[in-house]
């Protein structure tokens, strides 16, 4: 029987939609915090609104997760890319902490339907036996994106503003919403008889929202991702209390070694033993964080990036693919849900404890803080059958 082909048209199309998504994705989670200091934000608060985004992603799934199985996954991305133009165009547009935190809200919600609708679409259009590579080629869209999106939204701001930033941004995302509108719709699972709202309602609950099998990558997959967590907000901030000029290309190494690892990675892990990818993974994922606790100038940045673009960066969408692989296509929103309820917290709960301790005890106590959670992945990997 022929083999079929990876590279559709449709897999094209949602590629290129989630590349610009989680460009402007990138772009915004970056500046957020210079922005709300520039304005007279306090580095907590500047925490807060960097975390927001990822936390109210994962206080959104329990409902997303129970309707995201039963209805067309298409009109729920077209409502998510609407969802984000919508919040980032207000990120331009108010200089106020309590607005800004509204919008970051709203782009937490959206982020949680792109998640569930992404995974599930390249489940149904790429062929089971390529699964991983697909997967990993789909999560390339976020390395791409990581090593442009902080360098073209600071650049914007340092010449522009920050506010133009957020216009820049919402251009593209008018871009992603065309997209995902010309998406040829994916067929619908079967799921037998559709429920009604009462019974979605009923269906709310942690039982509902968690498929057990996904919860060791979850786990993994939070922790491994807390240097990143920190880095993806602060480190423009930490660069400059350690004096360290162009912090930015941190993302730009992170994203060109991301690249080349994450389809190695994830074609491997269709037919290697997790185990034998995740540990050694998690090592350059603990390297990379403990060289920014110390780093002292831009060389030590850039490996740092590039160590965690190996690390973290390919280990990412293995665990993604290993979360819904073998997975029934009624479950397999709830199992992707499952899956990012780690990196939403980690993103979530980072930048806020990150901020807290580079206000009080410096850099070295901040990303200390993420060396300490990648060790606990490391143990959790060792202890878990994955």
């Amino acid at each position: 029987m022929a083999r079929r082909r990876l590279f559709t048209v449709s897999f094209i199309n949602l590629f290129v939609f989630d590349v610009l998504y989680q460009l402007v994705a990138y772009m915004t989670n970056s500046i957020v915090s210079v922005y709300a200091l520039s304005f007279g934000a306090s580095y907590a608060v500047a925490g807060v609104l960097a975390g927001l985004n990822p936390g109210s992603s994962f206080a959104s799934r329990p409902f997303i997760g129970a309707v995201a199985d039963l209805f067309s996954k298409k009109t729920l991305l077209v409502a998510s890319a609407a969802l984000f133009f919508l919040a980032t165009l207000g990120c331009s547009a108010f200089e106020s902490s309590l607005m800004l935190g509204l919008c970051r809200v709203v782009q937490g919600v959206s982020f949680a339907l792109r998640s569930a609708c992404v995974a599930s679409i390249t489940t149904v259009i790429v062929p089971a036996e390529q699964l991983g590579k697909g997967m990993g080629w789909m999560g390339m869209s976020s390395v791409a994106s990581s090593a442009f999106g902080p360098m073209v939204a600071e650049r914007i701001g340092i010449l522009f503003g920050y506010q133009n930033s957020f216009v820049a941004a919402s251009a593209l995302l008018l871009v992603a919403l065309l997209l995902a509108v010309a998406l040829k719709r994916p067929p619908k699972p079967d799921v037998g008889r559709k429920k009604t709202w009462a019974e979605i309602g009923k269906s709310i609950h942690l039982k509902g929202f968690i498929y057990k099998p996904a919860l060791p990558y979850c786990l993994i997959g939070g922790l491994s991702a807390a240097p990143i967590g920190v880095a993806m907000p602060l480190i423009i901030v930490a660069a400059e209390d350690r004096g360290i000029a162009d912090p930015t290309l941190f993302f730009a190494f992170y994203a060109c070694v991301a690249l080349l690892g994450r389809p190695i990675f994830g074609r491997a892990s269709d037919s290697v033993d997790l185990k034998k990818i995740a540990l050694p993974l998690l090592a350059a994922d603990l390297a990379a964080v403990v060289i920014l606790m110390f780093m002292s100038n831009t060389a030590m940045v850039c490996l740092a990036g590039a160590l965690l673009g190996l690390g973290q960066g390919a280990l990412f969408s293995v665990l993604q693919a290993q979360s819904v692989r073998d997975v029934d296509q009624a479950s397999v929103g709830k199992a992707a849900n499952t899956y990012y309820i780690g990196p939403d917290l980690n993103l979530c709960i980072s930048p806020i404890i990150g901020s807290a301790l580079l206000g009080a005890f410096g850099v070295t106590a901040m990303f200390g803080y993420a060396a300490i959670a990648v060790l606990l992945g490391i143990v959790l990997a060792c202890m878990y059958d994955i």
